[in-house]
């Protein structure tokens, strides 16, 4: 798809949601017909850009669009306070033929590094959502959204970790790795379940002592794992990296 085409479709999306009007559609059409330019950049030129064509470190709390599948995607609108600051935003689905197939409530937000992503977690073949609320110095909190059998996505829970990029689908669970501090880290595990995103283990990781602790773990055996394993497969890492 072009990236005029790939403004056609956002805009048409944000004029559904009032986002913008009709002359700054013709606008943003005539400068990218004009200046092709990355659709990361179309932001800048009255359109709104697609969330995973964001360079490294840009973009956040920036309106944008993500692609699911060939018949739907999803755009994050968010809402700034008196002092110019995004404070919550509001995540629509939709067709692309034009249907709106759901809009949330407004979703609390603080300061962030980076943008939503879909990320499968939980390796069953469908996309989760990721929007992140806010960052730390270096883990950012992610809303986790799920997608149900419908293909609509709703919110199960939060994860904390270093980013989308970090979070790693592993035998039905998702492990999220964090920090807390230069030698200790987290590696920790959770199961997208009935009632949302439940957590199963936390395992601490001391980087100075080269030592694995298990600090949190619950049902252990239903997911084929034990507590000795986990532990030794810890400190078998790579302590260089």
């Amino acid at each position: 798809m072009s990236g005029l085409d790939k403004l056609t479709l956002v805009c048409a999306a944000a004029l559904a949601l009032g986002a913008c009007d009709a002359a700054t559609e013709t606008a943003a059409l005539a400068v990218a017909a004009e200046a092709p330019a990355p659709e990361a950049e179309v932001s800048e030129r009255g359109g709104d850009a697609w969330c995973d064509e964001f360079e490294a470190g840009e973009g956040a709390s920036t309106d944008c669009a993500l692609r699911v599948d060939d018949q739907r995607f999803l755009y994050l609108d968010y809402l700034t306070d008196d002092d110019g600051y995004a404070s919550q935003l509001v995540l629509s689905q939709h067709r692309f033929a034009g249907t709106t197939l759901a809009t949330s409530e407004p979703i609390d937000v603080e300061p962030v590094y980076g943008v939503a992503g879909l990320r499968d977690l939980d390796g069953d073949g469908a996309a989760e959502l990721l929007i992140p609320l806010f960052s730390g110095n270096v883990n950012t909190v992610f809303s986790v959204w799920h997608q149900d059998e419908t293909g609509l996505f709703a919110p199960v829970g939060e994860l904390s970790g270093y980013g989308i990029d970090s979070f790693e689908a592993r035998n039905g669970l998702v492990i999220a790795p964090s920090r807390g501090n230069a030698v200790t880290h987290y590696q920790a595990a959770s199961r997208i379940g009935a009632s949302g995103l439940e957590a199963v283990y936390e395992i601490e990781i001391d980087y100075e002592q080269r030592t694995c602790q298990l600090t949190y773990s619950t049902d252990l055996a239903a997911a084929g794992l034990d507590a000795a394993s986990l532990i030794a497969d810890c400190e078998a890492r790579d302590w260089g990296n």
